[in-house]
């Protein structure tokens, strides 16, 4: 599978060579994050709108792992400064717009990796 369209923000490499190349497992993984960092963005965003700073860095830290796999490399820093800053409760107003930043590439990265989904199942 060719996983190095110009378009694409996700790069599979990692989950290539960790997996071999087990197409079912890399589907696996990908499947977890499209169930798993969805539910975590929108906490996040619930936090920022209450102005929880506090609680971001947990659901940060959980986010961070499925994201770095994937080899989303913006959105990762993004997701480490948020997690950083609200640990040690700095740049509040920051943080509400790195929040907004990561939603807006996720709505991207879910799409395109449904789309990967969708067609690695026809074949």
């Amino acid at each position: 599978m060719n996983t190095s369209t110009t378009n694409q923000l996700f790069d599979l490499s990692y989950l290539n060579q960790v997996f071999q190349g087990n197409q079912d497992m890399i589907n696996n993984i990908i499947q977890l994050f499209l169930e798993q960092v969805p539910q975590y963005i929108r906490e996040m965003e619930k936090c920022v709108a209450q102005q929880d700073f506090v609680s971001l860095h947990p659901l940060a830290h959980k986010a961070k792992s499925s994201i770095s796999m994937l080899g989303l490399r913006s959105m990762e820093q993004r997701i480490i400064t948020i997690e950083e800053d609200s640990r040690k409760h700095r740049n509040q107003a920051g943080l509400t717009i790195l929040v907004q930043e990561v939603r807006n590439e996720c709505t991207i990265v879910y799409d395109q990796l449904r789309s990967l989904l969708e067609t690695s199942n026809a074949a």
